[in-house]
């Protein structure tokens, strides 16, 4: 199983979403900045580092409130576990990159229909700050959205290195 982080960035009612260019996952749907965990790097690391690397902002550690683990399966295996965190504040302009093409929707109108499968479940359950845990079910890995569990938040592993 992968680990992945993902920034939800939040400012004067809207949140911060690209468009993916290119990736693992996702390309040409909308999602907050994040990305995979390099060798020996927390998840604060890694976020921090994609951020900046698909943006162009820098994110403080002092700022960011871990507001889920979601741990998507693919064909009934774990695939991916994303460490997600919420923030409203960032330092620099943001800019399109190789990764991403960024933009600010409005929080109450929010173009799921642009974001992957299961997005609409959860999405604005993190952006609230509310805490939680889920697991996340896929026929493939982010095609034929099955279902969502909702369990009580634990922050298990704050450090991986892998």
């Amino acid at each position: 199983m992968k680990v992945a982080t993902l920034a939800i960035i939040v400012k004067d009612g809207k949140v911060l979403l690209g468009e993916k260019k290119k990736g693992e996952i996702g390309t040409g749907t909308l999602n907050g900045p994040g990305g995979k965990l390099d060798p020996g790097e927390s998840v604060l690391e890694c976020l921090i580092r994609e951020t900046d690397e698909e943006l162009g902002i820098e994110l403080f550690p002092e700022y960011l409130k871990k507001v889920a683990i979601i741990t998507f399966f693919a064909a009934g295996e774990p695939d991916f576990q994303v460490h997600v965190y919420r923030t409203d504040t960032f330092e620099g302009e943001l800019v399109e990159t190789a990764d991403m093409i960024p933009n600010w929707y409005d929080i109450e109108d929010i173009p799921y229909d642009r974001m992957l499968g299961s997005d609409h479940m959860w999405f604005a359950r993190a952006i609230s700050g509310e805490p939680f845990n889920a697991n996340v079910y896929y026929r493939e890995r982010t095609k034929d959205f099955i279902n969502i569990d909702f369990l009580p938040f634990e922050d298990c592993n704050p450090r991986i290195d892998v």
